[in-house]
């Protein structure tokens, strides 16, 4: 059977765990056939250990429900679905394409800018998983020159259609961030480092929103009250992982996240501040009212 029949497999079986309450064997089987994709009980439960074995994710079964859930709760699960769905779509792109199709008639991206940088991504992932030390040009937006940089990445990371890389810079403990759209050239040196700060990097970043944290970063609890339009909203496309409801009324939706206050986070709560305010921690909420009182004060200047 192809590559690509059991990639739709798998995407059926992460979608029906993530969307059902403990899908049985039977409804996923069911759910797969109304998609047009024929599978018996046994090649089910053979996709299933082929995800745990292969892939790591921890799928486990509820004798008492009767079906599938989530293990646990760490981001490979939603990480490897994303992965698997972008799949498809890259499939459905290429069918078309395929058939001669003008692809601009069927599908049209926001900003083609943000494929730049794409094509550093295999050799960037490749140097991670191996621990080498790279070594690149890079020339920043306000820069008249481009600069040489020797880098210890330890991890890739999408923002707002843009890719970047995190790491240390050789000799430094500092955690740097590198945008891939704006890297030149790159190689390795030919030479290994020792990833002292995988796991605090790894860490540090799934508390974060964007890409700017350093090492001193602490999450804090974030309660953002919301009108009932934007908190449903927010429950569809969640600003984080860690978004939590904590009480809904026909007005208002309250939600709580866990994570560092940063530039990129202060931006999202502005583009959202007339539907929602925050109320915790009290410091960001008054930071929040003075970068609003500073916006107003802007609108009341005269242009020149």
């Amino acid at each position: 059977m192809s590559y690509q029949a059991k990639i739709k497999r798998y995407l059926q079986i992460l979608q029906s765990i993530e969307k059902s309450q403990f899908p049985t064997s039977a409804e996923m089987i069911c759910r797969m056939e109304e998609t047009g994709i024929k599978v018996s009980d046994r090649q089910l439960k053979r996709d299933i250990e082929s995800l745990r074995g292969e892939f790591g994710l921890d799928i486990q079964y509820s004798a008492s429900k009767k079906g599938y859930y989530p293990g646990n709760e760490d981001f490979t699960f939603p990480y490897f679905l994303k992965l698997l769905e972008f799949s498809q779509n890259i499939e459905l792109l290429t069918s078309y394409l395929k058939e001669g199709s003008d692809i601009s008639e069927i599908i049209e991206f926001e900003e083609y800018h943000s494929f730049k940088g794409l094509g550093y991504i295999h050799d960037i992932a490749f140097y991670i998983k191996n621990g080498s030390e790279i070594n690149f040009k890079y020339k920043r937006f306000n820069a008249e020159r481009e600069k040489d940089y020797c880098f210890h990445p330890y991890l890739l990371r999408e923002y707002l259609k843009r890719w970047y890389v995190i790491g240390l810079l050789r000799g430094t403990n500092e955690i740097r961030t590198f945008g891939l759209d704006r890297i030149i050239s790159l190689m390795d040196t030919g030479k290994n480092f020792k990833k002292v700060k995988q796991n605090l990097i790894s860490a540090l970043f799934k508390n974060v929103i964007g890409i700017t944290a350093c090492e001193q970063d602490i999450p804090q609890e974030i309660e953002l009250v919301c009108k009932a339009y934007q908190g449903n909203l927010l429950k569809t496309l969640p600003l984080h992982t860690s978004q939590r409801v904590i009480r809904e009324t026909a007005d208002e939706i309250v939600l709580t996240f866990n994570m560092v206050i940063n530039f990129e986070l202060k931006q999202r709560l502005l583009m959202i501040s007339t539907q929602a305010k925050v109320v915790k921690p009290e410091s960001l909420k008054l930071e929040m009212k003075e970068m609003l009182a500073e916006a107003h004060e802007f609108y009341k200047a005269p242009q020149t």
